[in-house]
């Protein structure tokens, strides 16, 4: 019995792999889209994590301006000295010395300590340092900072304790600081800040792959009456569906690879198993394959995908919560927040990766991105039957009228003057 591919159950299925065909066709046979698909996911990882490595720095080479010469500033330069983010390799004998020796990158910070320092911290009011840092590379600053900052509260907490252990016959400290890393133990920026981009990458590198194979489409009606030569006739579903099959295909290897072994090339907290990056992975592409597919009509160039997406790329690191605080954005910025996908993947990839959770634990996020892929596949349909297909038809029935009625439209949206048809 011969199968009648052409049936009413059949033939959506058939279309969906002719169009999943099609479009593997043009992702390999197009240079950008395997630069954007495939080297931007293997190199952005790299560079990003390579920018950031080592994560901490230590033994910092710093000199010390001593103008008060007490007990207890000598005491503070051995403790600071002791930390292990910072050396004491100097002293200078005043800012000029100090700051010859920066310039000559012998030191890359010095601290100046004032000469009223002991009287002011022995009558309990308020004492001074003064610290500066050599800012070209900002682990450093953060060494110094820090190391200054742990060593003045120690002696604050000290004399404190000090003051009051007659009343409350308490010889230790008022306040107990520890400082207790979660999550993050390395206590380094690569650690806190890559894993939010991690997803970022993946969402972008799509993003700007699908908006060139769209431009590339369009290009190609402009040069063919309005006729795309490599479209195949298919439903709206049937081609969105077709589409981001492909594009699901494409990403399994770039997804294990940015989420999974980059992670582990670097020592950043590595606890999810691949198992539960690819539960993660699978409704977050879904839904930046139909986000793409429902955004593309803005896209008219290959080119314009840099313009119009690229920049798009800082937006999204701060919609994730890692540098600006979700608490702290308007209900607005929120919304803007939970329509993209890699607002909910990358938290849930924090969350999984850095502190150990588990699926269930971050099943809210999970559900999120299916119901992004729902919301959004929606919107690819009607982008695709009520925007761009309508436009197609409009462009090929100009060119029925005059067949240089497409070139001169171009021309006259990038500034070029055309004399005749």
């Amino acid at each position: 019995m011969k199968l009648n591919l052409n049936h009413i159950l059949f033939k959506p299925i058939v279309d969906i792999i002719r169009v999943f065909r099609r479009e593997n066709r043009l992702v390999i046979a197009d240079v950008g889209v395997v630069v954007f698909f495939f080297v931007l996911c293997a190199v952005y990882p790299l560079l990003y994590s390579l920018i950031y490595n080592p994560e901490t720095v230590h033994d910092v080479n710093i000199a010390v301006i001593d103008n008060c010469r007490s007990q207890e500033t000598r005491k503070l330069v051995r403790d600071l000295n002791a930390t292990p983010d910072v050396r004491v390799v100097a002293y200078a004998a005043n800012m000029q010395e100090a700051e010859r020796m920066m310039h000559e990158k012998d030191i890359y910070g010095f601290v100046s300590i004032p000469s009223d320092f002991s009287k002011c911290t022995n009558r309990g009011e308020q004492a001074h340092l003064d610290v500066y840092c050599d800012m070209s590379v900002m682990l450093r600053y953060k060494a110094l900072l820090l190391s200054v900052t742990n060593v003045t509260q120690a002696m604050a907490a000290k004399k404190q304790a000090a003051a009051v252990a007659p009343v409350i016959y308490n010889r230790g400290s008022i306040v107990e600081n520890r400082e207790v890393p979660l999550g993050n133990v390395a206590a380094g920026i690569a650690s806190a800040v890559l894993l939010f981009v991690f997803p970022l990458v993946v969402q972008q590198s799509m993003l700007l792959g699908v908006g060139m194979l769209h431009g590339g489409s369009f290009e190609r009606r402009v040069h063919n009456l309005g006729y795309d030569p490599k479209e195949v006739p298919a439903s709206v579903p049937s081609t969105i569906l077709g589409k981001t099959m492909s594009y699901q295909l494409m990403y399994i290897l770039p997804v294990i690879y940015v989420m999974y072994f980059a992670p582990m090339f670097f020592s950043f907290p590595h606890h999810a198993s691949l198992l539960s990056i690819l539960e993660l992975a699978v409704p977050f592409i879904l839904s930046v394959s139909f986000m793409a597919q429902s955004i593309m009509f803005i896209i008219r160039e290959r080119e314009s995908v840099f313009l119009v997406l690229a920049f798009t790329s800082v937006i999204f690191v701060f919609l994730t919560g890692v540098s600006w605080p979700s608490h702290q954005m308007s209900p607005l910025w929120k919304t803007v927040a939970g329509c993209l996908p890699s607002t909910w993947m990358s938290n849930a990839y924090v969350l999984i990766q850095s502190d150990g959770a588990t699926i269930a634990d971050v099943a809210h996020h999970l559900k999120m991105l299916w119901l992004l892929s729902g919301v959004y596949f929606v919107l690819a349909c009607v982008t695709e039957g009520l925007i761009l297909r309508p436009y197609y038809r409009n462009m090929q029935t100009r060119t029925a009228v005059n067949r240089h009625a497409l070139y001169r439209r171009e021309a006259e949206r990038n500034g070029v003057d055309i004399v005749g048809d």
